[in-house]
């Protein structure tokens, strides 16, 4: 499809995938030394069309066949539509051919270089950009960025938020043979004729990274003018690529992804999971626990981060209160977001918004500082706020069709409920949130040994690492907080939390205490606690009260002890339990409330539609007997 015109082609923009041995190959760099920058993209054009699927190269010494209008294609990329005169010439300067004339329905053969089986081998790749190499003027640009993408590959470069950039470094000598001119070609020359606007063309045409060039100097020596350069440093910045399914995301458990799917927003505001998911892989943080040193799929607290953000430029639009004053310049934040989604979608609103923010940080330097967790609270609140009004304008929407239906004779009248009698009711679950005595207060001596213990740097790093322990269930408090729960119980308190858990028991294990009310209430019991079978929440727990019990029952000690706030530590811990524990009792209640209403509704008689009208006519025959003719 790529290759049926140049816009096509400009349109697919196709990048191939090359090992890192064939872009850094000095055989490559040493074939077809007159080619120039559009003879490098048509020579990828016909190794790609000349390759297996695997990637592969079979039969060298076979000639190949390819079409005028396909070579044209890659030729034309560059803006101007290239002639087949052009084309001769072309391949001419890459395999030699005679300058023959082609038609432009017609097609060449052409015979791919031997030492292509030494360095098309598989290892790490690279994707080349056919486009960018077509729009390219200067030779040297394509054999640059062709060596950058080769090293990127072979050092195994990855986009990483907030990474540090790749440096390359290079001699002059080294850096003329990248970019195909003589060694001996002196040093201003080569930084004035082909440095400088090589890095140009690569600034303007290649998306996938920037390059800044760093001259290092060497001791200037008595009668020189100037001190001699003795490497140039290429600093590669990575930027996230445009492409979102060529992103690696982390592997997500089937109901996690759903959960993922069923983030409660408004309709027209609610990303998609795939998206989401996709987008806290891209921009995944290099400084959480747990990752990787290099580029990897995205850890769970990215998905959370990225929503927090959304969510905070979303209520920021909505309500007209600026978080920060960059609101009013950015293309993706104040008026301008709600602009952009009703245009884009929202899903490109949200990819746009993000890459926004890592190119210049505001909004989550932000939410990171104390007076950041209002603005959450607050954007987490109103995507609540409107996914209930959404839920209560269907559902209006619904008693005005029925009604509707009424009015026209489509549906049966409704029966009077004080006329409804239900004489089974429907059975009470069991309780969502059993209440537990509380311990007596431990002895102060104790108190005082573990304060001690949770003043100490070691503790505190283990408050931390609680932290981001309980991090995934937050993310995913319906089907992941209770397992974690559960796991916790059993035996890593103790094993991965060693003073936090001797610290608990000498104050009564109010921690403990909190995090067992939190198992039971998302669907921890005495049979599932000791083996791994799925957790199914009470059906009045909802998302909101499910995350907000795994941040206050789960993180809140985690947070205490690592901030230093440990007076009155065991009161808070319990007014905590408390809190939580009226909240799901309350939930509880109206779940009950409900089960009820939904009992006399399915006991009410339904009476049968009624019957529509038969209209017909009666006419005699010729027997003189009266039949029926229907309509």
């Amino acid at each position: 499809m790529a290759l049926k015109g140049a816009e096509a082609f400009i349109m697919v923009a196709p990048a191939v995938p090359r090992p890192a041995s064939y872009l850094l190959s000095p055989e490559l760099l040493a074939w077809a030394p007159e080619a120039t920058a559009r003879d490098l993209a048509l020579w990828e054009t016909l190794l790609t069309l000349a390759q297996a699927p695997d990637g592969s190269v079979q039969d060298l010494q076979l000639p190949r066949i390819a079409g005028v209008r396909q070579a044209l294609a890659a030729l034309s990329a560059s803006g101007r539509q290239a002639q087949p005169r052009e084309l001769v010439d072309s391949l001419h300067r890459l395999f030699g051919r005679e300058r023959a004339p082609l038609k432009l329905k017609g097609e060449f053969g052409y015979r791919l270089p031997s030492f292509l089986g030494d360095v098309l081998v598989p290892g790490r790749y690279g994707h080349l950009d056919l486009v960018t190499l077509a729009r390219f003027r200067h030779r040297a640009s394509a054999l640059l960025y062709r060596r950058l993408v080769g090293e990127l590959a072979a050092a195994k470069a990855r986009y990483v938020a907030g990474g540090a950039p790749h440096l390359i470094e290079l001699t002059p000598t080294q850096l003329a043979t990248t970019m195909g001119l003589p060694a001996e070609i002196r040093v201003g020359q080569l930084k004035a004729a082909y440095l400088t606007p090589t890095l140009a063309e690569i600034a303007a045409h290649v998306r996938a990274f920037r390059v800044v060039a760093e001259e290092v100097h060497g001791e200037k020596r008595p009668g020189q003018l100037h001190a001699p350069l003795e490497r140039v440093v290429l600093a590669i910045e990575l930027l996230p690529p445009e492409r979102l399914d060529a992103v690696p995301v982390r592997r997500l458990p089937r109901e996690d992804f759903a959960f993922l799917l069923q983030q409660g927003d408004a309709a027209r505001y609610r990303v998609s999971g795939k998206t989401l998911a996709r987008v806290s892989a891209l921009f995944a943080g290099r400084s959480l626990p747990g990752a990787k040193a290099g580029p990897g799929p995205a850890v769970a607290s990215d998905v959370q981060t990225r929503l927090d953000l959304w969510l905070a430029a979303l209520n920021e639009a909505l309500t007209g209160v600026p978080v920060t004053p960059e609101a009013e310049t950015r293309a993706y934040r104040g008026a301008r977001l709600l602009a952009a989604i009703e245009t884009e979608g929202v899903d490109l609103s949200f990819i746009g918004f993000h890459r926004e923010e890592a190119d210049a940080p505001d909004l989550q330097p932000a939410l990171d500082c104390d007076a950041g967790v209002r603005v959450r609270v607050d954007a987490r609140k109103a995507r609540a706020d409107r996914r209930k009004a959404e839920d209560r304008a269907q559902a209006n929407d619904a008693r005005r069709d029925v009604r509707a239906k009424r009015a026209a004779g489509e549906a049966p009248a409704p029966i009077p409920r004080e006329t409804v009698k239900v004489t089974t009711p429907a059975p009470a679950p069991a309780s969502a949130a059993p209440s537990a005595p509380e311990l007596a207060r431990p002895d102060p001596d104790a108190v005082a040994r573990a304060m001690a213990i949770l003043s100490t740097p070691e503790a505190k790093r283990e408050a931390k690492d609680l932290g981001w322990y309980w991090q995934y269930g937050l993310e995913f408090p319906l089907t992941q907080a209770g397992r974690i729960g559960r796991v916790f119980l059993r035996a890593e308190f103790k094993a991965r939390f060693p003073l936090l858990h001797e610290a608990d028991a000498l104050l009564g294990q109010p921690y403990r205490r909190s995090v067992i009310l939190l198992s039971k209430l998302l669907g921890v019991t005495k049979d599932n606690l000791d083996n791994d079978e799925r957790l199914t929440p009470h059906p009045c727990i909802d998302l909101d009260l499910a995350e907000g019990c795994a941040l206050v029952l789960g993180k809140s000690f985690a947070f205490a002890v690592e901030g230093g706030r440990l007076d009155g530590l065991v009161d808070r811990l319990a007014e905590d339990r408390e809190r939580m524990l009226g909240q799901a009792n309350k939930a509880l209640a109206e779940w009950k409330d409900r089960q009820r209403k939904l009992a006399r509704a399915a006991a009410r008689p339904r009476p049968e539609p009624p019957t529509p009208a038969i209209h017909c006519e009666v006419r005699r025959n010729a027997l003189g007997v009266y039949e029926r003719v229907d309509d």
